[in-house]
Order: structure tokens, then C-alpha cells, then sequence
């Protein structure tokens, strides 16, 4: 039977490649895990997981007005962090700034329209961030250190981003993401 695990996300460009791959050389030696490649790099409003076409054809549809057109933003990709915070980190990430709030917009408008469908909506704070690296293990005196170094870099600004719903492949060399158009 068909199914597609996806989720609701917005692909980010990285204008700075050089600081990206200086990060991974910098905490290369003091993180385990697997980089995120370049490509990609995004935004997460909603995970759903395994859908059936029928489902997939009822989220595209309900999502229809939210997908697959640029938008104009100003948000700033600064600094890094970690989830659930630096001395326990789990999830390494690039900080999103969106002081005008287009994101938290985006995603309420998200949730809303898929709770129309059944999905609940999320009880966790919306906190946007672009993953990095999930940490398998962490040299954690280093890693807190190198983070305040990093705390207030900048690596882009962006001014206009899409929301998709984006098919998530997983393969033993890492997850394969692709923009879903029905």
C-alpha cells in the first residue's frame, strides 16, 4: 500500500556556506552523529509521519492556500544552540529570528488547518530553528564552549521562503527530502 512519511517545512538557503562548513569542522571532533546535508536544511511547522495518498490528498488540500508559493519574510538564521538545551543537547541547531513573527503566523495557520483533519494540534511552544545534527554523542565542556562562541554569528538573512509539505525518505546514508506536488 502506498504511504509517504512527511512533514510541513520550508527549505532554507544558507548565503554563507563557508561558516556552515566551518561549523562542521569546528564541532566535528566534539559531536557524533550525522550532519544535515545543504540541501536539506529547513524548517519544521508540522511532523505528521506515515500517510496513506488519500490522506496526503486531503493535507495538500486542506494546506492548499499555505503551499507552493513565495512569501516574504525577514528572518535571520543566527547563532547555534541545542535541544533540549547545551548541557543536554540532543538536537544541534542554527537559531531562527523572525521578530515579526511571519513564522509563528505560518505555522498557527498550520496547525489550525490540520486539526480540521484530525491532527491535534502541537502543545510545544513553536520555537523555529533549521537542524544541524542529531547528537549521538557530545564532548560537553567543548560543546558549551564552542557554542557561546557561535551564539551570535550570522549566517543568512532571508527574505522570502516556501512552505511545502515535503516527503522524508529514509536510507542508511541519511534521510532524502523532496517537495511533494500533487
Amino acid at each position: 500500500m502506498f504511504k509517504k512519511r512527511i512533514f510541513v517545512g520550508s527549505f532554507i538557503t544558507i548565503d554563507n556556506r563557508e561558516l556552515y562548513t566551518r561549523i562542521k569542522k569546528d564541532f566535528g571532533g566534539i559531536t557524533a552523529g550525522r550532519w544535515v546535508p545543504e540541501k536539506n536544511l529547513h524548517i519544521t511547522y508540522r511532523f505528521i509521519g506515515d500517510v496513506d495518498l488519500n490522506e496526503l490528498k486531503n493535507i495538500y488540500s486542506a494546506l492548499n492556500k499555505e503551499i507552493n508559493h513565495t512569501r516574504s519574510v525577514n528572518i535571520q538564521l543566527k547563532g547555534v544552540s541545542a535541544f533540549p538545551d547545551i548541557y543536554n543537547p540532543r538536537i544541534f541547531f542554527i537559531k531562527v529570528q523572525d521578530e515579526d513573527g511571519y513564522l509563528e503566523d505560518i505555522n498557527r495557520s498550520i496547525q489550525e488547518k490540520l486539526s480540521v483533519l484530525g491532527y491535534e494540534k502541537e502543545t510545544r511552544p513553536f520555537i523555529p530553528h533549521i537542524t544541524i545534527k542529531r547528537l549521538k554523542g557530545v564532548k560537553k565542556g567543548d560543546f558549551i564552549k564552542k557554542v557561546k562562541e557561535y551564539e551570535d554569528v550570522m549566517f543568512s538573512t532571508q527574505k522570502s521562503l516556501e512552505v511545502n509539505i515535503i516527503e522524508s525518505t529514509l536510507t542508511p546514508k541519511g534521510a532524502i527530502y523532496k517537495k511533494i506536488l500533487l
